[in-house]
């Protein structure tokens, strides 16, 4: 229905009918007094100043200077460059309204009020259709012959209706028979692992070679896609950049038996929250259950991966399926709404964890003599990768099977934040002098590398010259440390701080002890 004109000013303005304009005003008061602006005489004025304006029109009275003389007093020639009032308060206001509607667990309000970046013009975002008046009709009178075609008519559309009716229940039984999880068969039997990129429509490989299928099991929220977001401590940001958020369940049918449950975040959507005031932490947090057991609680992942857009994993131990065949995962918000990247669940014998091998600065998976599986670098931040051509390990040394390990490295001032389950652990590094030295570069020699290692704060290593402690270049060493707790966030967090030159590491490995 064409709507009519109400009004002269709406008409003027941007063209809100009356009831339009009573329900973004409606809309206007209870954001003025909700907690984000409550506390901000300035905020709460401009909001109100550029929605009123936006209402009333025009759109060219809405400028940096225009504000800034009516709202702010400013003299009408300021200079912008010195008085950035008008945009530092542009900025808040676009926070504080994230801010206030995340906090909102998606609720419904028949208008939304966004302030665009870049834009002093408010925008109104209609979700739930407003009441409009119906114009009154002139009564007719109509012949019997229209009558009876009507009838006719009405019961023609009625039986198209309830076939049309019928052919959509058919078609949701179905969509809901092919996502029951009951329907499918257990897929941990054969030690057969379980992966799941959350919110993704397609299959994925990463760069060790694992497959993951796409998104399946769940039942409940939403997905939120950022298709080019920049994901730190990661060679696979594609496995973080969809989620599902609000309250949702997955519930995954496994054979009998122990897993161990991996669980992957990345906070990728709260930028419009995250400021140099502000990064974000208390924003959105949640609980975890598996089988009704709460694995996490009051669950905040930037403040778990300290910051946004950084990868971030939890290991849970003996893990295994409920009576009825089944593991349960439920995702509740407590504060915002709850997400997930990915899930993995994955085979291991009864009161065993899953030993951690990283081939550092290599970007695929590499099997050693053993046949031990090293996966590419992962869980790095910061550095540089580096594969050499000529590989500067020694021949003839007790190595040489494995010899392929010290042709790539990390080096410069990074730090690995390895995840595991709850328990004691032995920590390894290999290091290899692969630049000093003559029978390398021919530069350099003793002192020429000399670092720090720390893990979760406590140091390892002081003063390591790598040279220096092999007895020469080419040799390589290894470096191990038992006893080794994670943090409370599930972490081992090893830090490689430079003193002379730049620190390095060819591979770490992380064992947990015997009981």
């Amino acid at each position: 229905m064409i709507r009519p004109d109400l009004s002269m000013d709406a008409s003027e303005g941007i063209g809100l009918s009356e009831p339009e304009q009573q329900a973004v005003r409606t809309e206007l008061n209870r954001l003025l007094e909700s907690p984000a602006f409550r506390g901000s005489k300035r905020c709460r004025d401009f909001l109100k100043h550029v929605v009123e304006q936006t209402i009333a029109g025009p759109g060219d009275a809405l400028k940096e200077r225009s504000i800034g003389v009516d709202l702010f007093q400013l003299p009408p020639a300021f200079d912008p460059g010195q008085h950035t009032v008008v945009r530092v308060t542009a900025n808040e206001i676009r926070k504080k309204l994230a801010q206030q509607y995340h906090s909102e667990n998606g609720s419904a309000h028949p208008v939304r009020i966004e302030l665009p970046p870049g834009s002093y013009k408010a925008e109104f975002k209609w979700e739930v259709s407003v009441a409009e008046p119906e114009l009154p009709l002139p009564p007719k009178t109509l012949p019997r012959m229209a009558i009876a075609g009507g009838v006719v008519l009405l019961a023609l559309a009625g039986g198209f209706a309830i076939s049309q009716w019928r052919m959509a229940k058919s078609v949701a039984t179905d969509v809901k028979a092919v996502s029951t999880p009951s329907n499918l068969p257990p897929i941990g039997l054969g030690g057969g692992s379980v992966r799941i990129i959350v919110g993704s429509s397609s299959s994925y490989v990463d760069r060790s070679g694992r497959a993951w299928s796409p998104d399946r099991l769940f039942s409940g929220g939403s997905v939120f896609v950022r298709p080019s977001e920049r994901v730190l401590r990661t060679l696979d940001p594609d496995i973080y950049r969809h989620m599902r958020q609000g309250d949702f369940r997955y519930d995954i049918p496994l054979a009998p038996g122990k897993y161990e449950l991996h669980l992957h975040f990345a906070e990728t959507g709260l930028s419009d929250l995250i400021s140099a005031e502000s990064s974000g932490e208390g924003q959105r947090v949640f609980q975890v259950s598996a089988n009704g057991n709460r694995i996490l609680n009051f669950f905040d992942v930037v403040a778990d991966a300290a910051g946004a857009n950084i990868a971030d994993e939890r290991v849970f131990r003996d893990i295994a399926p409920a009576p009825d065949g089944l593991l349960h995962l439920s995702f509740a918000p407590q504060r915002g709404t709850a997400m997930l990247s990915a899930i993995e669940v994955l085979p291991v014998s009864p009161g065993k964890v899953r030993p951690v091998r990283i081939r550092a600065g290599w970007t695929s998976s590499w099997q050693d003599s053993a046949g031990q599986q090293w996966q590419a670098d992962s869980y790095f931040m910061g550095g540089n990768a580096l594969v050499r051509n000529t590989n500067p390990a020694q021949a003839g040394n007790s190595i040489q099977p494995d010899v392929a390990l010290y042709a790539s490295e990390r080096w410069g001032h990074f730090s690995y934040s390895i995840p595991v389950a709850d328990g004691l652990y032995r920590v390894a590094l290999k290091f290899n002098e692969g630049h000093y030295g003559r029978r390398n570069t021919g530069v350099g020699g003793l002192g020429s590398r000399i670092f720090d290692v720390y893990c979760n704060g406590a140091a390892l290593l002081r003063n390591f010259d790598i040279m220096k402690a092999a007895g020469g270049e080419g040799r390589p060493l290894d470096r191990a440390f038992s006893g080794v707790r994670p943090t409370a966030q599930g972490k081992i967090v090893l830090t490689f701080v430079p003193v002379e030159g730049m620190a390095c590491v060819n591979g770490i490995e992380v064992l947990e002890e015997s009981n």
